[in-house]
C-alpha cells in the first residue's frame, strides 16, 4: 500500500522545483522518475498487475495544489494499480522523438507484456490524442479518452482551428493519426460532449470496430474537471477494467453529477434558455436551486417566472392621454 503518498490537502500552488522534487521522490521510492528529452517526464509507480498509462500536463497538475498528482493516480492509491504517467512540460502534444524512443524501449523489453491488463488514459484534445496514439505500443490494451483530438493534420481534420501554435508539429509520422492507432486495442471508449462541435467532429473520426463513443451531453469542453472529483473518473476506470463500461453504466456513474454539479447545471440552464424558452429554463432553474441552493439559480428562477407571468398577461394596454 502507498500510504506514504497521502499528504495533507492544501490549496497552495507549489513551485515547479518543489513539485518536481516531490514527484521525483515518489518515483525513487516506488519505481522511477526520469526526464525524456527537453519537455517530457515519465513517472512509474510499481504496484499491481494492472497498469494505467496516463498522459497529463505539468501545469495542470501543479495548478491543483501542492498535493496534486497526475490524472488517474487515485487508482494507484485506491486500487493498487501500477502507473506510468507521461507528463508534458507545455503544449507539446507529445510529439517528441525522445518519447518515441522511450516507448520503443518499453516495447522491446516486454514491459507492457508483464502486466495482466493495460489501460491508456488521456483527457482533453492533446492528452486524449496521445493516449489513443501511443496505445498502439501495447496491443490488446484498453483506451479511455476524454474529448481527444484525432489529429491536427489539416487534410485529415480541416475543421480544427483552435491550436494554431501546434500546426507546425508533425502529425504525419509516428503516432500521428490517433484513430488508426487504436485498431489493435481491445476496447476504446471516447467520452465527449456532442454539443461541443469540434470535439464531436474529432470523436466521429474514431471508428474502430472496438471503439465505443460515449456521449456526455452538456459536459462541456473540460469534461475531466467534472469527472475527476468525487471518484467519478475512478469508477469509470474500474468499469473499463472490469469490462462493464456501457452507455448505461456511464449514465449511472454520472447521474448524481448531472443532478447536482453546479457547473454542469449552469450550462444546462443556459442551453435551456437559448433553445427551450422561459418555461423549460424555469424547470431547470428550480431543480438546480433545489439541488445546490446557489443564489445564481434563485435569481434566474425569479427572472424567468416574471417573464412567464408577463407573457401570460399579455402586453399592457396603453391608456389614452398617458
Amino acid at each position: 500500500m502507498m500510504t506514504e503518498m497521502t499528504a495533507a490537502n492544501t490549496p497552495d500552488r507549489p513551485s515547479r522545483a518543489d513539485w518536481q522534487a516531490r514527484i521525483g521522490e515518489i518515483g525513487k521510492m516506488h519505481g522511477f522518475f526520469e526526464r525524456l528529452g527537453r519537455d517530457h517526464f515519465a513517472l512509474y509507480v510499481q504496484e499491481g498487475n494492472t497498469l494505467l498509462v496516463s498522459f497529463d500536463e505539468i501545469d495542470r497538475v501543479i495548478a491543483r495544489g501542492a498535493d496534486a498528482l497526475p490524472v488517474g493516480f487515485e487508482a494507484v492509491k485506491k486500487r493498487e494499480w501500477s502507473m506510468l504517467s507521461l507528463l508534458a512540460d507545455g503544449r507539446t502534444w507529445f510529439r517528441d522523438q525522445s518519447l518515441y524512443r522511450f516507448f520503443d524501449k518499453l516495447t522491446d523489453e516486454g514491459f507492457f507484456d508483464s502486466f495482466d491488463q493495460v489501460i491508456f488514459l488521456g483527457a482533453g484534445p492533446m492528452c486524449g490524442h496521445a493516449a489513443a496514439a501511443f496505445s498502439v505500443a501495447a496491443p490488446g490494451a484498453k483506451v479511455l479518452v476524454l474529448s481527444p483530438a484525432a489529429t491536427l493534420d489539416h487534410e485529415a481534420a480541416p475543421f480544427e482551428l483552435r491550436f494554431r501554435a501546434a500546426w507546425r508539429k508533425d502529425f504525419n509520422s509516428r503516432y500521428g493519426y490517433a484513430p488508426d492507432m487504436i485498431d489493435s486495442a481491445a476496447q476504446t471508449f471516447v467520452i465527449y460532449d456532442p454539443l461541443e462541435v469540434l470535439d464531436a467532429a474529432h470523436a466521429a473520426l474514431f471508428r474502430a470496430k472496438t471503439c465505443r463513443r460515449l456521449r456526455f451531453r452538456g459536459g462541456g469542453a473540460a469534461i475531466l474537471s467534472l469527472l475527476e472529483p468525487h471518484s467519478n473518473l475512478d469508477r469509470i476506470l474500474k468499469a473499463t477494467a472490469n469490462n462493464r463500461m456501457t452507455d448505461l453504466r456511464f449514465s449511472q456513474i454520472t447521474r448524481r453529477l448531472r443532478q447536482s454539479n453546479r457547473g454542469y447545471l449552469e450550462r444546462l440552464l443556459a442551453r435551456a434558455e437559448d433553445r427551450g424558452g422561459p418555461r423549460l429554463a424555469a424547470i431547470v432553474a428550480r431543480r438546480a436551486l433545489t439541488a445546490t441552493g446557489a443564489a445564481h439559480f434563485a435569481r434566474r428562477l425569479s427572472a424567468l417566472e416574471a417573464q412567464i407571468a408577463e407573457t401570460r398577461q399579455g402586453a399592457p394596454v396603453a391608456v389614452a392621454g398617458e
